[in-house]
């Protein structure tokens, strides 16, 4: 026999015996699998959960400032416990993000945050092209409310593409114990307010603050100050001190930074924030803090989406908004010197507003002058 056949057939049973093998394995594999339990539902979501990308587009940062952020927290606290990849497009303006929707889309993300609602024709023109891409926009009011108004309205589930949800940008019910703890904790009877706008959903915001001031001591005086930005530490630290020299001892702050707390501070007043916890900026000048918790409705769309159930989900919570009964709206960690009567206060309005024997008053005409 040649040298070469000789290698052949050594090759030859070489093959063979390792065929053998594999066999032996796939049996024995086979065979413990038929004695292991089969997976749950919710092990099976988790798992498929895990094959997925969400990524939010904000037009901030997501370690920058407050609004973003609150956001990104929500987003990190889902993704620890589902597992999916989490990535982000941040400093997105108005200008570029119909391009970065569609760029991410285009990859085949599953889903995908509009974190703001000036993105929101953005959103729906691109959602239009992306029928396997969950979108989830934010609105302040349920556009399927006949109450909500012809501009919100415009976003009714029947006028947008299937695979769109919203999540509820839905502070009021904080902002109204906020106001009320902000009186019965100023002793000078002059509240302050800080809104970066004059603007429809940003008077909404402040008039719910007022509304639940003036629910707490009637006679309170409310002053406010139009910052003209989001972010403006120097114009908002200007701001701080107006109102300071007006006699305001407590500020109320709808800025997305924290100058507003550190200039209160500075003044030797309190503030309460909006969006997350900050009272560790400064526990002496922090009242407590409105606290927006986005995992909730987020969770929700991101769950509806791995276990190919948007349909059912939209159909039940096309908008799905942040609020005391849910959960994801409350006062966050009390700051120093608190008493615990305006604790219990906070409480009991909590309390009312998860019975429903409280509503907000949503008004958007501007009451504080």
């Amino acid at each position: 026999m040649r040298h070469e056949e000789r290698i052949v057939k050594k090759r030859a049973l070489l093959v063979l015996v390792a065929l053998a093998l594999c066999m032996a394995c796939i049996v024995l594999l086979v065979a413990c699998g038929e004695d292991e339990e089969s997976p749950t539902s919710t092990e099976t979501e988790t798992a498929e959960a895990t094959d997925m990308e969400v990524v939010a587009v904000m037009y901030g940062h997501a370690t920058e400032g407050t609004w973003d952020p609150a956001a990104y927290e929500g987003l990190v606290a889902l993704q620890e416990d589902m597992g999916f990849k989490l990535s982000l497009s941040e400093g997105t303006s108005t200008q570029d993000v119909e391009k970065v929707l569609r760029n991410w889309a285009s990859r085949g993300v599953e889903v995908i945050f509009a974190h703001s609602d000036i993105y929101l024709e953005q959103v729906l023109t691109v959602a239009e092209q992306f029928p396997d891409t969950t979108f989830i926009g934010e609105t302040q009011l349920d556009p399927d409310d006949p109450s909500s108004g012809p501009e919100i309205q415009a976003y009714a589930s029947d006028k947008t593409p299937e695979n769109v949800v919203f999540a509820g940008d839905t502070p009021y019910e904080g902002n109204y114990m906020a106001g009320y703890v902000a009186a019965l904790m100023s002793k000078a009877n002059k509240l302050g307010v800080l809104q970066p706008f004059e603007a429809p959903p940003l008077n909404r915001y402040s008039n719910c603050f007022y509304f639940g001031a003036k629910a707490a001591k009637p006679d309170i005086e409310l002053k406010i100050v139009f910052v003209g930005d989001y972010i403006a530490p120097a114009e908002t630290r200007d701001a701080v001190k107006s109102l300071a020299s007006e006699g305001c001892d407590v500020i109320f702050t709808e800025m997305d930074d924290n100058s507003a707390i550190l200039e209160a501070a500075a003044q030797g007043i309190r503030i309460i924030p909006m969006y997350m916890d900050k009272l560790d900026v400064d526990p002496d000048a922090v009242i407590t803090s409105v606290v927006m918790d986005w995992s909730g409705p987020l969770g929700d769309a991101i769950a509806a989406t791995a276990n190919g159930t948007l349909a059912e989900y939209r159909n039940e919570s096309y908008f799905n908004d942040l609020s005391v009964t849910k959960g994801s709206i409350y006062l966050g960690e009390w700051g120093n010197d608190v008493p615990d009567d305006v604790k219990q206060a906070a409480e009991d309005l909590r309390a009312d507003f998860e019975s429903g024997a409280l509503t907000v008053d949503l008004s958007t005409e501007r009451l504080i002058q």
